[in-house]
């Protein structure tokens, strides 16, 4: 999600696929609704705002609703409450001096203030439909639409949309931004007549007027999207629209630099982003933020600052889900009815492949931090760890106080008896790090203390990696130490 980071975000390339897609949609004649996150719609500046605006940059041109600056009739707008006029001559009391002894209160008359106008209850489906219309006629300057035929203006503006009446059908896409309308379900009805109108008129998909509409769940009626879905309407949701490389670079960006060419501190480096990375998944802004908090990326301040990045990001407790769908493989093309609530809330995503929740749940669930910590952990020190084993078979080699054939035999990985036979060289070349070290201590390998030391901390990693227990503070210290000697 995109909440509190800056606008650079739609360069991301997730980001960009993802409106790239809508795009294609748009461009190849097809009708489409865009589904936010309601917490992405609110605010005059709401995040989605930069994303609205990257997808009209690209178009070539459109007709937007409603405008940027729309000016509110002086009858909408809710009047101040008149103040009571001040007393300007004597009003036949007695003047009392200094105290009050409470009798001014019987001989006062409180003027009544003026009632305050109740606000206006919205229009019908049917009025807000026309309605929009008639703003969208105005728009594309339909000025004789008096002369239509009967009481449906509705109509008679959609016919003009799909070359009704001798005119050229409108090819340009309107595009209407639902959360801002007065009844943001008027743009799924405009969206259905347009479609349902285009196919009647006989029109081809080039030719044929589009539509985007741009809403939250929160704004149309439960089940529209799916009814949509089969009425030949691309609906678009957002989700799984930023993946690893997304929240990687946002953490790149955030971070300080590096000001050293030791090569240790720079591995130290990538292992803290990618454990933040981890750890926030698709919500760019609190990765962003613990990407600036987190500054010495030592393991032993990660929850304290975790703690404190989290606490300036609120989530409504109903909008967290059950913690039994995190990790999900495969969490589909959109948010299941029953995560809607927290989807809206920006509170759960697709990321990576699998369902994510906000990381404010993951606060009281260390064991999920830690499996965080563990994932991100693997992903930088594995393929490392690899190469120091193959470096260190040159050692064994050099070292071994038995016949190769007999170390791989004795120490090698086992093999089917069917298989075919190998060189002994190549099988000790396949020597894991645990059957180094066992053949060490059963005196098989002569290895001095330095070489000692660097085998025990290899393996000592790889073995806890392999268990799925992240390395703690010093441990990852030693290892990163080892691999950069």
């Amino acid at each position: 999600m995109i909440t509190g980071t800056a606008a650079e975000v739609t360069a991301l390339p997730g980001i960009k696929i993802w409106l790239g897609r809508l795009l294609a949609d748009l461009n190849s004649g097809r009708s489409c609704l865009w589904l936010l996150p309601r917490k992405l719609l609110e605010g005059p500046d709401c995040p989605a705002e930069q994303l609205f605006d990257e997808l009209l940059h690209e178009l070539a041109d459109f007709v937007l609703l409603p405008l940027d600056d729309p000016a509110a009739p002086l009858a909408l707008r809710p009047l101040m409450p008149a103040q009571p006029p001040a007393p300007t001559r004597w009003s036949g009391l007695a003047p009392v001096l200094d105290y009050d002894d409470g009798l001014s209160d019987l001989f006062s008359v409180t003027a009544p203030s003026p009632a305050e106008p109740e606000p206006s209850a919205p229009p019908a489906p049917a009025e807000a439909l026309a309605r929009l219309l008639e703003r969208l006629a105005k728009e594309l300057d339909f000025t004789d639409r008096t002369e239509a035929t009967g009481d449906d203006t509705a109509g008679d503006v959609l016919a003009r949309l799909t070359g009704g009446r001798s005119g050229p059908a409108e090819t340009r896409p309107v595009v209407v931004r639902a959360w801002r309308e007065p009844v943001p379900s008027a743009a799924a009805h405009l969206l259905r007549r347009l479609v349902a109108t285009g196919k009647e008129a006989g029109l081809p998909p080039a030719r044929r007027p589009r539509v985007l509409v741009v809403a939250s769940t929160e704004d149309l009626p439960t089940g529209l999207p799916a009814q949509l879905a089969r009425e030949d309407v691309v609906v678009h949701w957002w989700w799984g629209a930023t993946g690893r490389l997304d929240t990687a670079t946002i953490v790149a960006l955030a971070r300080p630099p590096v000001n050293s060419s030791v090569d240790r501190h720079h591995l130290q480096e990538a292992v803290t982003q990618a454990t933040i990375t981890e750890i926030c998944g698709p919500f760019l802004d609190v990765a962003a933020a613990l990407a600036a908090r987190w500054k010495d990326g030592r393991l032993e301040t990660l929850s304290a600052a975790l703690h404190d990045v989290i606490s300036v990001f609120s989530v409504p407790a109903e909008a967290i889900p059950p913690r039994r769908a995190e990790g999900t493989r495969n969490p589909g093309q959109r948010p299941n009815e029953s995560l809607l609530p927290a989807w809206n809330a920006v509170a759960v995503d697709s990321w990576d492949g699998r369902l994510r929740h906000h990381p404010r749940q993951d606060l009281n669930h260390e064991h999920v931090v830690a499996a965080r910590v563990w994932l991100a952990q693997n992903h930088v020190l594995l393929p490392l760890l690899d190469d120091a084993r193959e470096r260190f078979v040159a050692t064994v080699r050099l070292r071994a106080r038995v016949p190769l054939p007999r170390l791989a035999e004795e120490y090698g990985p086992r093999r089917d008896p069917d298989a075919a036979p190998e060189p002994p060289g190549d099988l000790v070349d396949t020597l894991e790090l645990g059957a180094m070290w066992g053949a060490y201590l059963d005196g098989a390998i002569a290895l001095t203390p330095r070489e000692r030391h660097r085998l025990r901390t290899l393996r000592d990693a790889r073995n806890l990696l392999a268990h799925r227990t992240p390395l703690d503070g010093n441990q990852l210290h030693r290892l990163i130490k080892e691999l950069c000697r």
